[in-house]
């Protein structure tokens, strides 16, 4: 499914508008679809529709004189005192259907009254800080019991980027015109737009665009997974080097060693601390494990840079972080894997900080991964959490030209940026916010990395396949998604690659 911003929207408006679709007709096929996924969702008796200026105002016109000729008892707010072109030909026809229409005042008294409420306030080319008017509007709407569609964006989120500064409708159903708009599926935008479903407004393909930023699906990522092929020897199927694991933080090493053979990758070297290799070893049967010089602490220390570049020669890609802790040894660590290391190198957890004000990064030239959450992006960045969870996307894109490498912010809307690529991933689960599955999700992409992807392509398909075997636990236990644990991922991560594979879209 086509994700757009509110510019490429635009652009691919004008673009069928110029091949003889009038700007009438699109907004009519817009608001007949939305009333009519209305009726299917919500079977409503009373509804109340706030319309705005411009185009958004003109679908929830349409959207309001669809479910009255439904027999839906409605009532129209409309703020703005003269509307022009398509918009005020719609509003001319609902008022001489014997519509009702409301005053600002008389708000409060019909959204009490109605089960439905109509968001098409603001709309899509929307961004910045909603004005006090219709914030008043939107607090209203927010305190009503009744359940509310929002037409193409919830009123006060940035449709381009899911930015939301200030008051925004919280959505349970958000229907767009032709396409997802970005700023539905990114947080924070996405808690507001509530279900979010898309209605054919009969575009040609001749007036699509090139979105900035991609939906990961499984049809567009089955044919860029490798397959081993004959003749195959475990290194020709992928040799993975994890640089993981400490005294106390032994687990992430496992979770992510398993993660990256449950992905297909043919051999594993594990490099950890010597005080964690023994136990290691006796637990990961399938990988080769090294012990590595060790400080008072239990980290991997002095030495350590020597033992990872003395396996590094025989690895395809390599993984460093979970659990090797953050101090100067570890610092020394990371950056002398990232300015040595030749091979694809993906640096997750304690390696993102680690790496905080290093130039070490940027100035590589070999692909490299890193895939934060949002307070280590912060940290490599300079920015606070709470500021990187308010711009995800803006964000996301900034850290990976400033350090020239493919940037996986890790979310329930899983960013993946590089270059000028951005791709939301849509298989996510609150589920996954548990500990070690981020260690997993490194051990999936070191696999696929290994085998031959590219940086942005990897990152991709590993954000989907994890989050799809987090959602096939889910429908196979039938248990809640505060009970995962990490390594219940693992065997379903077979199954979630073959779905990839066949390029079949999660059901």
């Amino acid at each position: 499914m086509r994700l757009y911003t509110a510019e490429e929207m635009g652009r691919a408006d004008r673009a069928a508008q110029e091949m003889g679709i009038s700007g009438r007709v699109l907004m009519e096929r817009a608001g007949v679809g939305m009333a009519s996924l209305a009726l299917e969702r919500f079977s409503p008796r009373r509804a109340v529709a706030v319309c705005g200026g411009g185009n958004n105002g003109g679908d929830g016109f349409v959207v309001a004189r669809e479910l009255h000729r439904a027999g839906v008892e409605v009532e129209v707010l409309a703020t703005r005192e003269e509307y022009r072109g398509d918009p005020e030909a719609n509003l001319r026809a609902l008022k001489g259907l014997g519509v009702r229409m409301i005053r600002p005042e008389e708000l409060g008294v019909s959204l009490g009254r109605a089960d439905l409420v109509v968001d098409a306030l603001l709309g899509t080319g929307f961004s910045g800080e909603v004005r006090e008017r219709e914030a008043a509007l939107i607090r209203r709407i927010n305190a009503s019991p009744a359940r509310v569609l929002a037409v193409d964006v919830p009123s006060g989120v940035d449709g381009s980027t899911g930015e939301v500064r200030g008051e925004a409708v919280r959505a349970d159903l958000t229907v767009c015109a032709h396409a997802l708009k970005v700023g539905c599926v990114i947080s924070p935008g996405r808690e507001h737009a509530g279900e979010v479903a898309a209605v054919d407004i009969g575009l040609p393909s001749e007036a699509e665009v090139e979105p900035s930023v991609v939906l990961n699906d499984a049809a567009s990522l089955a044919g860029l997974i490798p397959r081993t092929a004959e003749p195959a020897h475990k290194y020709s199927a992928g040799a993975l080097l994890v640089v993981a694991g400490s005294r106390a933080m032994t687990g992430a090493a496992v979770m992510t060693v398993a993660g990256a053979q449950r992905a297909g990758c043919g051999i594993v070297f594990l490099v950890t601390a010597a005080g964690a290799a023994p136990l290691l070893d006796a637990r990961l049967t399938e990988a080769i494990v090294e012990g590595a010089p060790e400080d008072a602490e239990g980290h991997m220390g002095e030495g350590a840079l020597e033992a990872v570049l003395g396996r590094a020669g025989r690895a395809s890609a390599v993984v460093v972080g979970p659990g090797i802790g953050v101090g100067e040894g570890g610092r020394r660590l990371v950056e002398g894997i990232v300015r040595e290391v030749e091979a694809p190198v993906l640096l997750d957890a304690d390696a993102i900080t680690n790496l905080s004000g290093s130039d070490a990064l940027a100035a590589r030239e070999a692909p490299a991964v890193i895939t934060p959450h949002a307070g280590e992006l912060g940290r490599l960045m300079g920015a606070g959490a709470r500021e990187i969870s308010a711009s995800r996307l803006r964000h996301a894109r900034e850290a990976a030209a400033r350090h020239g490498c493919c940037v996986l912010l890790k979310g329930s809307d899983t960013i993946i940026a590089e270059g000028e690529k951005a791709a939301v991933n849509p298989t996510g689960h609150v589920a996954l916010a548990t500990a070690g599955t981020g260690d997993v999700l490194s051990g999936v992409i070191g696999a696929l990395l290994s085998r031959g992807m590219g940086a942005y392509d990897a990152a991709r398909a590993g954000a989907w396949a994890h989050g799809r075997a987090a959602r096939l636990w889910l429908r196979e236990t039938g248990w809640p998604a505060e009970s995962l644990i990490a390594t219940d991922l693992l065997p379903h991560l077979p199954r979630a690659f073959a779905e990839l594979l066949e390029g079949r879209p999660p059901r």
